[in-house]
């Protein structure tokens, strides 16, 4: 983002929970809301805008539910998150709304606030996992490993690795952004994705998105070994 996005944690920030989607920071998410209270959620948003400009709209904390909690209108959720800001919106004319959420930055929820008044959906205050004064460490070696992974043959025969290897050769993108850019793309997994979005050490981030590598590539080479001319004979895989 051109923009610098500061989220003010002295607020409460709303909340939008998904079952199995796991937004990452720098990550991009489309979302289509149509409940009202999530409805009511984008609007109240686009209501702290300033100039016009998206960027300066409220925040939104993407969380996902807890797995084996009950479900309902307020279920239990993991504590962490992805706050996000709304980077593209469109109004459609029932009252739902598409919008892309840019992640930002990740955060743990201290207190959650139920519905009340007027207000349709559930906000919480939050805390920041990463400490924002803290600078993000070069991890030139993380770079150059990553590099070498996704440019093995077999994962250059998938577009995502192809995007991702992409990634790493772009040098106005800190290693710490490419990581989650590359989590982002093929860490598909949900328990993995909320690891990765839990982790507060951005070296630990980068094994985990290795491991995810390392498993894809295991993937392509169990597809190989299905061709036709490795069937027994009189066989096939199906």
């Amino acid at each position: 983002m051109a923009r610098s996005i500061v989220v003010d944690f002295k607020r409460p920030v709303p909340l939008f929970p998904l079952g199995e989607t796991v937004l990452l920071p720098h990550a991009v998410q489309g979302l289509h809301l149509f409940e009202p209270r999530y409805r009511q959620m984008v609007e109240d948003c686009l209501a702290r805008m300033q100039d016009g400009s998206l960027l300066s709209a409220g925040p939104i904390a993407m969380a996902t539910l807890r797995p084996g909690g009950p479900r309902g209108e307020s279920p239990p959720l993991r504590e962490a998150v992805c706050v996000g800001q709304i980077v593209q919106h469109e109004r459609l004319a029932d009252g739902r709304h598409n919008i892309l959420l840019h992640g930002v930055c990740r955060a743990e929820i201290v207190e959650i606030e139920e519905p009340s008044g007027r207000r349709l959906y559930r906000q919480a205050r939050l805390r920041p996992i990463e400490p924002p004064e803290r600078r993000a460490p070069c991890m030139p070696e993380t770079r150059r490993v990553l590099k070498q992974l996704l440019q093995r043959p077999r994962l250059q025969r998938l577009a995502s690795a192809k995007a991702a290897s992409a990634w790493t050769e772009r040098g106005d993108l800190p290693t710490h952004a490419m990581v989650e850019l590359i989590g982002a793309a093929l860490v598909r997994e949900e328990p993995r994705r909320y690891e990765l979005l839990a982790c507060v050490d951005p070296w630990e981030r980068a094994r985990i998105v290795a491991r995810a590598i390392a498993r894809l590539e295991a993937v392509v080479a169990g597809a190989e070994s299905q061709r036709a001319d490795r069937w027994p004979k009189g066989l096939s895989w199906n």
